[in-house]
């Protein structure tokens, strides 16, 4: 599956990017977000589940960044969570209906 070449957050365009192995062996990082560039890169080196749950994990650290959610230690639990249920939430073909409501 291909990554989509941008996200737009809150208004705010990020370009989302393949991580190179390099780069994901360096920061032992599935992904990460750099709010200054307005950058996103997931590696996807992995499964597509994995890396849709890594891509929705790094905007949520944008969601984070732009809300000016205060900043401490809690946030990498906060978004690894939250990524992971609505993925499962959206996988999960019994939720056909709701996602159809929610989407539109």
């Amino acid at each position: 599956m291909k990554l989509p070449e941008k996200v737009f957050i809150l208004g705010h365009e990020y370009k989302v990017k393949e991580m190179d192995n390099l780069l994901f062996r360096e920061r032992e990082a599935y992904g990460d977000c750099c709010n200054e560039k307005r950058l996103i890169r997931v590696y996807c080196g992995v499964s597509p589940a994995l890396a849709r749950d890594t891509l929705l994990h790094e905007i949520f650290h944008a969601f984070w960044f732009l809300l000016n959610i205060a900043t401490d230690e809690e946030e990498e639990k906060v978004v690894s969570k939250l990524a992971t249920v609505l993925i499962g939430f959206f996988d999960d073909p019994r939720n056909k209906e709701a996602k159809k409501y929610l989407i539109k």
